[in-house]
């Protein structure tokens, strides 16, 4: 059998299906769009929890100023909810402003004025203090100063000798505030980057397997005895025919995903990326080939598509983490190329895994087909 033309026909006709084309070019805008508005919210400003104890004017005045700070969003709840926003990836960290807090203040006190927790695996717990102490010292300083601004010009030299000293004690943040690191559990800080990152490339992946499945139609006949017995009575390979075919929408659906990588900046790099692609269409044309083969015709295809595709992401956890209750899907997830390829997303170690599950898919296809094609044929 000429398998170069065969390929060279296969590759034509995805370029000539308008329709089926028409579609990857969706999705690939659609995943564009997602990724750039994706990368849009992650660099808005950081949620951060206040809870104000003190009944002061200090406190009101130390949330005034909190919330001038460009990088964070500084909000006023109670602790409970505080607590729980922290739980829920709703917010990075939790300021607790102490019931003590003007008095200290106004007194000209400086130590133990507030208290930080943070998400250790979110944010950098020192660069977070920072923020607060340097907050906290301008409510000091503008204390100080209305405090004394009438009898400023006649302080002691040994007043000032203790006001720099002071002074030094609160830039290095050494007693101001109590800093604490809240770490999450491992499973809850996943859960937040599989649900939120890298989403363009990851719908990418789900999708054009939709796309590998519609633009198929030429799989529908690999489950017919008879196509099974003309190409061994060419002397061809069934499984080297089916590679040949499917090579060109794999090729086609990586060069879709060029542009998604360019639009979402991944922590892997764009080769390994499109390797971990490459591996993840592998296995996705073997699920393919079965979903076609057991279709027969288009208008059942149109059916079965949409729902193995959704069905297929969703399980492998490549659009979202499995729920706690669905532990027994989340071990068998393993066995879907998505799982390696979400992987691969998020800068993991992927390419045993992914070209395992490739294969296997892929050949499981074959098999499925050849067997298929006997029973049809009895």
């Amino acid at each position: 059998m000429n398998y170069s033309a065969i390929f060279k026909g296969r590759a034509r006709a995805l370029v000539t299906d308008i329709p089926a084309f028409s579609v990857l070019l969706i999705i690939a805008l659609v995943c564009v769009c997602i990724s750039v508005f994706g990368s849009g919210e992650s660099s808005s400003r950081m949620p951060v929890a206040v809870i104000n104890a003190d009944k002061g004017p200090y406190g009101e005045e130390m949330i005034k100023i909190l919330q001038l700070e460009p990088e964070y969003e500084f909000y006023e709840t109670d602790e409970d909810s505080a607590e729980h926003d922290i739980a829920d990836n709703k917010a990075h960290g939790m300021i607790y402003i102490k019931p003590d807090f003007s008095d200290k203040i106004t007194a000209g006190e400086y130590e133990s004025l507030v208290s930080v927790t943070v998400m250790s695996d979110s944010y950098d717990l020192t660069a977070f203090s920072e923020v607060v102490i340097n907050d906290a010292i301008k409510v000091w300083m503008e204390s100080l100063t209305e405090r004394k601004l009438e009898s400023i010009c006649g302080a002691s030299e040994e007043e000032i000798l203790t006001f720099r000293e002071d002074s030094k004690d609160i830039w290095a943040g050494k007693s101001l505030i109590d800093a604490a690191g809240h770490m999450l559990e491992e499973e809850e800080s996943a859960s937040e980057e599989d649900e939120y990152n890298y989403s363009g490339i990851r719908w990418y992946a789900a999708l054009s397997l939709f796309y590998l499945m519609i633009a198929g139609t030429w799989m529908c006949g690999y489950g017919s005895g008879g196509l099974i017995k003309r190409v061994l009575l060419k002397g061809g390979n069934l499984g080297i025919l089916f590679a040949v075919q499917a090579l060109p929408g794999i090729l086609v659906t990586m060069l879709g995903l060029i542009p998604v990588l360019f639009a979402e900046k991944s922590s892997a790099s764009p080769l390994l990326l499109l390797l971990a692609y490459f591996l993840y269409a592998l296995g996705a044309s073997g699920m393919a080939l079965v979903v076609c083969s057991l279709s027969g015709k288009f208008s059942n295809l149109v059916l079965l598509a949409p729902v193995m595709t959704m069905a297929v992401s969703l399980l492998s956890g490549l659009l979202v983490k499995l729920p706690d209750w669905a532990g027994f899907w989340d071990i068998l997830s393993v066995v879907l190329p998505g799982h390696f390829f979400h992987l691969a997303v998020q800068g993991k170690p992927f390419i045993t895994g992914a070209l395992i599950t490739g294969i296997a898919w892929f050949v499981l296809g074959m098999l499925f087909t050849r067997l298929l094609g006997k029973v049809r044929r009895s």
